[in-house]
């Protein structure tokens, strides 16, 4: 299921979130500029690769632990095509809002982040001697989607089946049969996940991530008024918040 929407009703504008999503597009145009450029071999330096970071920080060449620091951030922000950049940032969008607005805007951006480096961890941990690199923000994004779950599981999410289903579904059975779809592959290939094109240990790092990372976050701010489930928003008649439940 592709999501389209929830039905939480945010009374901040999602700023960070929006500003994130304009930073993913200029970087995509960025990048498509150097590739048709012929500069192929030069951006590598700005996406993820696990075997050059970790020879980086054990050369203790200042050089190379400066481009390693900044190819774990820099690759959150590139995109391998236009339908991995939309499909990113439509997720983003859908579950970003309310998260921020729980969280606040800096908080926002520091939780993106750090679900961003959860997900590098888990995929560097996969796999320390590829060469294979990571670029994509769904790494972060599966970090949103974790606090998410932790913060407002009883939303409701509308999404697109393929080939023409418009569903409604509870936000919990939504992201918890997403993580459990990262695994599948792992599974069916026996670990073995060279040339699946998707880092689905950094899907799964960034998720567990920001689930501990929502938990927290629930624990020091358990209540919030700046999102709600509207109460004429049918089948949630009579819940004005997930706290509520």
């Amino acid at each position: 299921m592709f999501p389209l929407k929830d039905n939480l009703r945010c009374l901040t504008f999602p700023l960070v979130t929006v500003l994130l999503i304009a930073a993913n597009c200029a970087a995509f145009i960025w990048e498509t500029i150097q590739l048709s450029g012929g500069a192929g071999d030069s951006m590598l330096k700005w996406m993820l690769v696990p075997s050059t970071i970790l020879n980086a920080f054990g050369s203790g060449d200042p050089y190379q632990i400066k481009w390693a620091v900044v190819a774990i951030f820099s690759h959150m922000f590139l995109h391998g095509g236009l339908m991995h950049l939309a499909g990113n940032m439509i997720f983003l969008f859908t579950f970003g809002k309310a998260v921020e607005a729980r969280l606040g805007r800096l908080k926002f951006l520091g939780f993106y982040l750090l679900g961003g480096l959860a997900a590098a961890a888990a995929q560097i941990a996969s796999d320390p001697t590829t060469s294979v690199p990571m670029l994509g923000a769904s790494g972060a994004i599966a970090g949103v989607l974790g606090g998410y779950l932790l913060m407002w599981p009883k939303a409701d999410i509308t999404g697109f089946v393929l080939p023409m289903f418009v569903v409604r579904i509870r936000a919990y059975w939504f992201l918890l049969a997403w993580f459990i779809m990262q695994f599948l592959p792992i599974i069916q290939s026996g670990g073995d996940l060279t040339g699946a094109g998707v880092a689905y240990w950094a899907h799964i790092g960034g998720f567990i991530g920001g689930v501990v990372l929502g938990g927290i976050a629930r624990l020091i701010q358990p209540v919030s008024d700046v999102c709600y489930i509207p109460t004429d928003c049918p089948p949630c008649d009579n819940e004005q918040s997930d706290e509520d439940n």
